[in-house]
């Protein structure tokens, strides 16, 4: 590993910190997703305008490579400093100490290793979990092996983070004299001094001694192919396999078949490496202890029940004093195949499949160092069900419709849009088809807005070939589809007499035959998966009140309504509800409205345009984010869990 020092472009001590925590988070070897942490000790001003001595460590959310000078939390150095002589700290009153000693008590919650950094009697610290040092600590090399190995550094022994290894460090640090760095078995290794620049190139260059001694002892590639690459039907497959890991709740899949995950699924090192344990144990809290490794896809259900029945046991064992997390496993490796992960968002799927990656390669390269240890079961679990984790889970509130998947067609503008926003808002991850190419670019908007990862795609959803293409991508990227909103349609008026059959085969093409596609596509899907869904079909009131002209529209529209009633009938010993929602009248950002439509069908009515939008019972204009809402009535299951072949009007009441 290479440094990648330059001069700061400033010399304030936050501001070089930001920068050299940067630079170490900028090595997914060093750092993943929000890991490791860094600190600073400052001189600053309270609330009051005295001066005081501070700890600027990293706080809870921050990502070392994107942080900035607000993402380390401010704490009083002599309140930390007056617990040195504490003997023991339980994790809920160091939590609460640190609350105390804040500076601020609006910024984040510091690091749970913040006495850590406040006992280390240097300006900088730097910690990492570098796969290369775990890759020589989760052996059974002895520390003075390691310490050989590393040059001079001390070496502890694995100890959960918290009060108990500050303690451990505090009781070695007086005698670092020259040492560069501190080494913390199956976890990382800690650098620090009065000089950024030094502490972040002692920790490069200890790396780099690890990196040295690991090419020495690799003899050849490892993860070499000895199976042969397997095709699996993905469209029935997946969805299956979903529908298993969604026993507790909802699960998006995250299915990966390219050439690293396939490289490890081919080989014959994964099946042992599957019951190593992670790279380190803070990913237990994600990954769990084992992963699952399958060689035949057939005896998937069975595996993973065998795998339930393993966890529940261990946790009894293990962990009885709280509530027992999803019993399923995180990490799926089929031989041959691929890797597979689950969560409740796609990002925590991207994040586990991430850190099962680098557990591989961190314990393969153990294997080679020497033998892979890793900490005792016992160990895991205390660590998987660490209770400041613990109380995190009891606070946290899911969004609505976390873990599900909808697909909105007609997803660009108008009701769609809004629907695409009101789902991703719920937690939903969205499949949004329009032909409209623009929706790329509203997906990325909708997805900062939301936070929910979303596929959008420009299709057109009368071809079969398109619809089903786009699905197995749906399935690659989520696992399957819970939610299907039959939205997209077009309108044209023209008198019976004066219907060609193109407008009559273009109308036909968008609102019948796009929307069975959708809808059959789906429903397969929603079969295989065995956990219900949910279909809402957006009709219109000419369903039920048709409109002169409106032959085209109304008896198109009539086909999908009709739809919507046989899937709630062939549906409904799977779970899948299916409902009608009828707007009139919607404008505001709806496309089938343009090109004079509107001035057309007003004046028909012999009405302004302003009348004929409020043209109601209640004399009000019905907007997209009114069908929105009905939509996300109609998905809640305590409201309408038990409603399905039922039809609801959006219109303000017609006259």
């Amino acid at each position: 590993m290479k440094s990648k020092w330059e001069e700061p472009p400033s010399k304030d001590s936050l501001s070089v910190r930001v920068f050299t925590s940067r630079l170490l988070g900028g090595e997914s070897n060093l750092v993943l997703h929000g890991g490791g942490n860094t600190s600073v000790k400052t001189d600053e001003k309270d609330h009051t305008g005295r001066p005081v001595r501070v700890l600027r460590v990293k706080g809870s959310g921050s990502d070392l490579a994107s942080i900035t000078e607000s993402g380390f939390t401010a704490l009083r150095m002599d309140d930390l400093e007056a617990a040195r002589e504490t003997e023991a700290m339980d994790d809920f009153t160091m939590s609460d100490y640190l609350r105390k000693s804040m500076l601020d008590p609006q910024q984040a919650s510091p690091s749970v290793e913040s006495f850590l950094h406040a006992f280390i009697p240097y300006k900088y610290v730097d910690h990492s979990h570098s796969d290369a040092i775990l890759s020589i600590t989760n052996t059974d090399l002895t520390d003075d092996e390691v310490q050989k190995i590393l040059g001079d550094v001390i070496v502890l022994p694995y100890i959960p983070p918290g009060f108990k290894l500050a303690k451990a460090v505090l009781s070695v640090i007086e005698r670092t004299g020259t040492s560069r760095g501190i080494v913390l078995r199956k976890h990382g290794l800690f650098t620090f001094s009065d000089d950024a620049r030094r502490s972040y190139e002692n920790h490069i260059s200890i790396v780099s001694k690890a990196e040295d001694y690991i090419a020495s002892r690799k003899k050849g590639d490892f993860f070499v192919p000895a199976y042969d690459k397997i095709t699996i039907d993905e469209k029935s497959f997946v969805p299956k396999l979903r529908g298993l890991l969604s026993s507790r709740s909802k699960k998006i899949v995250l299915v990966d078949t390219s050439g690293p995950a396939l490289k490890i699924a081919r080989s014959k090192e994964a099946e042992a490496i599957c019951n190593y344990g992670p790279a380190t144990p803070d990913m237990l809290i994600r990954t769990k202890y084992d992963f699952l490794y399958i060689k035949d896809p057939d005896e998937t259900e069975k595996l993973i029940l065998e795998y339930r029945k393993k966890y529940a046991k261990e946790h009894s064992e293990y962990a009885s004093s709280f509530p027992m997390h999803d019993p399923n496993p995180s990490v799926i490796v089929i031989r041959g195949f691929g890797i597979i992960t689950n969560a409740a968002t796609y990002k925590e799927c991207r994040i586990i499949l991430d850190q099962a990656m680098h557990s591989f390669t961190v314990n393969a390269l153990a294997d080679a160092v020497s033998k892979h240890v890793f900490i005792t079961r016992a160990e895991a679990y205390e660590m998987e069900y660490w209770p400041l984790e613990e109380a995190k889970l009891k606070k946290h509130r899911p969004r609505k419709l976390e873990g599900t998947v909808s697909v909105v067609t007609g997803a660009a503008s108008g009701i769609g849009l809004e629907a695409f926003r009101a789902l991703s808002s719920a937690g939903s991850h969205v499949i949004a088809i329009d032909l409209d190419p623009g929706i790329m670019d509203l997906a990325v908007q909708v997805s900062k807005e939301s936070s929910a990862e979303n596929m959008p795609v420009v299709a057109d959803m009368s071809d079969e070939k398109s619809v089903t293409s786009l699905y197995l991508e749906a399935i690659r990227k989520f696992g399957g589809v819970d939610i299907v909103f039959n939205n997209a349609g077009i309108l044209k008026t023209a008198p019976i007499d004066k219907i060609t059959m193109k407008d009559m085969d273009t109308m036909y093409q968008v609102n019948a035959r796009g929307t069975f596609l959708i809808t059959r596509e789906a429903f397969r899907i929603m079969k295989a998966q065995g956990i219900g869904g949910n279909f809402v079909f957006n009709i219109t009131k000419n369903l039920t009140n048709p409109g002169e002209e409106m032959t085209m529209y109304g008896t198109t529209k009539a086909f999908a309504a009709h739809l919507s009633h046989y899937v709630a009938k062939e549906g409904g010993k799977y779970r899948i509800r299916s409902n009608i929602i009828n707007p009139d009248k919607i404008f505001r950002g709806s496309k089938i409205w343009e090109n004079g439509v509107l001035e057309s069908r007003a004046k028909a009515k012999g009405q302004t345009v302003e009348e004929y939008k409020t043209q109601n019972l209640l004399r009000i204009e019905v907007l997209p984010s009114h069908v929105a809402g009905v939509l996300l009535a109609l998905l809640d299951e305590d409201s309408f869990g038990t409603t399905t072949d039922a039809m609801i009007p959006v219109d303000g009441g017609i006259k």
